[in-house]
């Protein structure tokens, strides 16, 4: 009795060894298919997050021009009026004109 004992035991632990190895090998394919697609879809939400983010930037960009328009548009104004006045010979409080006898040099 003990000789089938031990032959059974033998067999049980070589099915449990040829299990164990193809349980290993299960294992390493599926973790490397595992990170594989988690990388792959890790880029496509990574984009998706990017896209996301630009497009709420762009649009906190949008909200404050589009809140502050009127101060932007009289800013924007004045600064064209000041050029244009002073690229037409005009001088602002403070300057002089510099002339060279009756000629204006600036």
């Amino acid at each position: 009795m003990a000789i089938s004992t031990a032959i059974t035991s033998l067999l049980t632990s070589i099915t449990e060894l040829i299990q164990s190895l193809f349980h290993g090998i299960y294992s390493i394919f599926h973790t490397i298919f595992s990170a594989f697609f988690s990388l792959f879809f890790g880029l496509f939400a990574f984009v998706g997050d990017l896209f996301k983010g630009v497009a709420n930037t762009l649009g906190g960009v949008g909200n404050f021009v589009a809140s502050n328009f009127l101060i932007i548009a009289l800013i924007s104004a004045a600064g064209f009026a000041y050029v244009r006045y002073t690229s037409q010979g005009g001088t602002t409080s403070g300057q002089k004109a510099a002339s060279v006898g009756r000629k204006k040099v600036n």
